[in-house]
């Protein structure tokens, strides 16, 4: 078995690369409506939220290892304790002297075994540990079929095998969120928990696949002077049809309005697929060094978007440098819309939180980097710097971006209709066009969001293989190969973003701060009484003493006190959120109703869920 590693950079630069996406280009706009003091507040609070919620992830994958056993959900059959005595098998292989090891390992296969048979041998396996003081098995939940009970020998054997490797790390198909699901709360919440998963993931990469596909073509329209597509053929008025369509318009959208069909093959979308498909086919510590250039290439993009935002807000503040400024009071359309960029609140504060907190949800791809790191402490502190990272780079284009976002609404910058970062930059050189250097920085930005595409498909492709039962080739084809097949049908629709921008808002809030949190108070609690429970049923467990089974139960109140109330605010944040993106008209009464009635939801229901 081979052994896979990533280092703390690793999983720092690939959690990085997985919030780079299309909510960074809107952070200038987001700032001038938030006001500049409230976004830095903002963007503190989503870090803070994000870091948390990873911290906690991980912790619950990592803890796993500690247990007593991977699976406790469902009916009882009696099959909790032999299960668990293997887990304690297994586990003390790692305490045991190196004379006894083969022994040790012919015991547990030997368990194993038993197990298969084990559904024969229920009635006299309870009778036996009510003679001997082990709890009732009414108050402990097991397994709900024998089906579930194979997948548990399975995790098992892989114990079994890692053990012997020397590998201490969670099994990613065990651990992550949905196998999180399936442990504390039973084959039918994973289900419906493996579909989110899927969903999640085929969100967060049709936003970045169509915004990279946009951004070659815009690029290849500045550099050409055209950017080329290949569609179904459409009669001209003089009779002829053709299957290639043309644009010369250089934006996010560059063929709407060019006469071009919603179902386009463009070159922009040709490089960003076959780049996106061949490192569908790597494993992630395989492309490390795409991913790498990848984050250097947002990193000096970012920069160089830096010194030019500064540089039109100078000229801006000044009202010198370059032609295409001109005198607000010069036009009247212009007075009578002109307002000030705010330093401290905005004129919509509260449209702001959502765009600001969904740049931050890429927590349902942690897993997979959790899981391949050579301890908690890594893959944890990682994840977190990866927050604060990628926290500073948006308050800070954000910062810059605001006071030119801002001149482009008031139409003191000749040219200017759009707010969107990379448009931005496109006006920075005026009438005489964006220069060079400014083009490559744009280029190399738009290549930076494809190093996410992977991962996100990555995660849908394991979600397919581990929980659906689908073979590698077909979950490779659905999560790799079919999003982008996608894209091309609806390249050139302007019902696909809004569909994208509401599945996102629906799904991926809940998906990626609420659902990992109620899994760690659930696990805490779970794997917490199991251990006690066993503890109390005896000292001695197949010739061997509990080791380490009691937990200490104060830190277990607080921890779980501490995410629930997390889980509770953010939730609250969310549903508000929706609240406000549903109403035409957005009311801060509505808005604090639906905050404090979830709130109050929230707090209640998971003490009551957390019952064992």
């Amino acid at each position: 078995m081979t052994q896979r590693h990533l280092s703390y950079s690793a999983i720092l630069v690939l959690a990085a690369n997985t919030m780079n996406g299309p909510g960074i280009t809107t952070l200038p706009d987001v700032a001038v409506d938030a006001g500049i003091f409230l976004y830095f507040v903002l963007i503190a609070l989503s870090v803070q939220m994000a870091s948390f919620v990873c911290r906690r992830m991980v912790h619950a994958m990592w803890s796993s290892l500690k247990s007593d056993s991977y699976f406790v959900n469902g009916k009882d059959d009696g099959k909790y304790e032999r299960v668990d005595s293997v887990e304690s098998d297994v586990m003390s292989l790692f305490e045991e002297d190196e004379n006894i090891v083969e022994e040790e390992i012919s015991d547990v296969a030997i368990q194993l075994t038993e197990l298969h048979h084990y559904p024969n041998q229920h009635l006299e396996h309870r009778e036996f540990h009510a003679k001997n003081g082990t709890p009732s098995i009414e108050n402990i939940h097991t397994l709900e079929s024998l089906t579930t009970l194979e997948a548990q020998v399975d995790s098992l054997h892989d114990n079994v095998q890692n053990t012997l490797n020397g590998i201490r790390q969670p099994i990613l198909e065990r651990t992550s969120i949905v196998g999180q699901s399936l442990e504390g709360f039973g084959q039918s919440t994973s289900t419906f928990v493996a579909l989110t998963m899927v969903a999640s993931a085929l969100c967060l990469a049709l936003a970045q696949m169509m915004l990279c596909a946009a951004i070659l073509d815009g690029l290849f329209v500045v550099i050409v002077g055209q950017s080329c597509a290949l569609g179904l053929p459409s009669h001209e008025q003089d009779g002829t049809s053709s299957w290639i369509y043309c644009t010369a318009h250089s934006s996010m959208k560059p063929y709407m309005n060019s006469g071009a069909p919603v179902s386009i093959m463009s070159v922009g979308w040709v490089i960003a697929t076959a780049v996106s498909v061949f490192l569908g086919t790597k494993h992630l510590d395989e492309m490390m060094g795409v991913q790498y250039t990848f984050f250097i290439c947002l990193l000096v993009g970012c920069v160089r978007f830096t010194f030019v935002l500064i540089s039109m807000a100078s000229n801006l503040e000044h009202e010198v440098g370059i032609t295409h400024i001109v005198r607000a009071l010069e036009s009247q359309n212009a007075t009578s819309h002109n307002s000030e960029l705010s330093w401290s609140i905005g004129p919509s504060p509260f449209q702001t939180i959502g765009p600001i907190m969904f740049n931050f949800a890429f927590i349902v791809t942690a897993p997979p980097l959790s899981a391949l790191a050579k301890e908690e402490q890594i893959a944890s502190s990682a994840l977190s710097m990866s927050c604060v990272v990628m926290g500073a780079l948006y308050a800070l284009i954000g910062w810059v971006g605001a006071p030119v976002s801002n001149a482009v609404r008031n139409g003191m910058i000749s040219g200017g209709d759009d707010t969107n970062l990379l448009s931005l930059i496109l006006l920075s050189g005026g009438d005489s066009g964006v220069s060079t250097l400014d083009l490559i920085c744009i280029g190399a930005f738009g290549i930076s969001i494809l190093a996410s595409v992977p991962v996100y498909c990555l995660l849908a492709q394991q979600t397919l293989i581990h929980d659906a039962g689908v073979a590698t080739l077909p979950a490779f084809v659905l999560s790799n190969v079919i999003p982008w097949i996608l894209v091309a049908l609806t390249y050139n629709a302007s019902f696909f973003e809004a569909f994208v921008n509401w599945s996102g808002l629906l799904i991926l809030g809940y998906a990626n701060f609420s659902l990992p949190l109620i899994l760690d108070s659930r696990l805490l609690k779970v794997r917490t009484y199991r251990a006690t429970a066993l503890h109390q049923g005896g000292e001695n467990m197949n010739g061997r003493p509990n080791k380490e089974r009691r937990l200490n139960s104060g830190g277990l109140g607080r921890a779980t006190k501490a995410t629930s109330i997390i889980f509770s605010l953010v939730t609250s944040s969310i549903s508000s959120v929706i609240a406000i993106s549903i109403m035409p008209f957005p009311s801060l009464n509505v808005t604090c109703v639906v905050f404090v009635a979830v709130m109050l939801a929230t707090l209640l229901w998971p003490e009551a869920s957390m019952d064992i």
